[in-house]
């Protein structure tokens, strides 16, 4: 499954962009099958980033995240995850070498500050975050930054840390937890 994300020298308006939405769920969640979605683009090598979850009372460990890499053959990839009201977590992960299970968090990167977002429209109360995935960052990690024409594997989670079930944007192989490289789509970059 992939996905089309633009990129663009000038900073976009994330109300512009599609949405990159979880439509596949995996055991039941005890808030249910809620509805919620990525959007992001590249601008400058950097990955500029909105999620919005349509829960206006998630439990403490409820999170949203996503997950991508620019170097599939490193199973490798970073994963970005953030709750109501807190700052982002920025981890590498390294791929679980069977496809089954939970992949392993390697280390903790640096992520900057992430702009709280919180409302309702015509699809109820929702909660979210924006923020970046830094040039530098990608950069260090996989030795080069996002351009046109790139597929990006990648996928996007809804998760609670106190349960094992999940939604994801593309389908996963049983077994598996969030995150996992297991069932990754891509991301296509195209020009603005």
């Amino acid at each position: 499954m992939s996905f089309l994300i633009t990129e663009s020298r000038d900073a976009l308006l994330m109300e512009t962009l599609p949405a990159w939405k979880i439509t596949h769920f995996y055991g039941e969640p005890a808030r249910g099958c809620v509805y919620a979605y990525l959007r992001c683009y590249v601008r400058n090598g950097a990955i500029p980033f909105s999620v919005t979850v349509f829960d206006g009372a998630p439990r403490p460990t409820a999170r949203i995240g996503f997950a991508v890499t620019l170097d599939d053959t490193a199973a490798t990839y970073l994963f970005a995850s953030c709750a109501k009201g807190r700052d982002a977590a920025l981890w590498l992960y390294r791929a679980h070498e069977t496809g089954e299970g939970a992949d392993t968090p390697v280390r903790q990167l640096e992520m900057p500050a992430l702009r709280q977002l919180s409302g309702s429209d015509e699809q109820g109360v929702y909660w979210g975050a924006e923020g970046v995935l830094p040039a530098e960052t990608l950069r260090e990690i996989f030795g080069r930054v996002p351009r046109t024409g790139d597929l990006l594997p990648a996928n996007v989670f809804l998760y609670d840390e106190a349960e094992p079930a999940f939604g994801a944007a593309c389908p996963v192989p049983p077994g598996c937890a969030a995150p996992t490289a297991s069932g990754f789509g891509a991301l296509v970059v195209v020009p603005y």
